[in-house]
């Protein structure tokens, strides 16, 4: 199969790699907070009001590194860290998995001049913990930093669960 000028894909891969899409998408507790899978939206929207104050460490610096302080805010469907805004990074919907008393959320933010920065986490009562990485590509090299997060809720009236205190 020719996909791009120059690019072949073997016919193999192209049905391994839909499987795994088809798949990907089958499994059951996953959602994209502002998807359609639930239209009451109880689920997708579970972490929407919560806030959480955290330190943000590149992952190559270390134990000792200072943490750069941060807001993650999860709102209307959408997850957005007070840092990222001011690189024009936009709110973008969040994906959430419940597993036992873990909550597990993944979110994928935009900067028209800055990249992608992809956020994954699992949140347990009120703490966090997580990575996120900023990816940039560039004609000549793509920046790939990983950063370590930890985080503690910011008293917004709701636990990590989505439930009122």
């Amino acid at each position: 199969m020719q996909l791009r000028s120059g690019f072949a894909m073997h016919p193999n891969r192209l049905m391994f790699a839909i499987g795994l899409a088809v798949l990907a998408l089958s499994v059951p507790g996953t959602s994209f907070a502002g998807g359609t899978a639930d239209p009451a939206g109880a689920e997708l929207r579970a972490l929407d009001g919560l806030q959480f104050r955290a330190g943000i460490v590149r992952a190559d610096k270390g134990d000792n590194a200072q943490p750069l302080e941060d807001t993650l805010i999860f709102n209307d469907g959408k997850f957005i860290s007070k840092i990222c805004e001011r690189f024009n990074f936009q709110p973008a919907p969040y994906w959430v998995r419940s597993d036992g008393d873990h909550v597990h959320f993944r979110a994928e933010l935009s900067s028209p001049t800055d990249g992608t920065m992809i956020w994954e986490g699992e949140l347990n009562q009120d703490r966090l913990q997580g990575t996120m990485h900023w990816i940039k590509k560039r004609w000549y090299w793509t920046i790939d930093v990983a950063h370590t997060i930890t985080g503690v809720a910011n008293g917004t009236g709701k636990t990590s669960a989505g439930t009122a205190q």
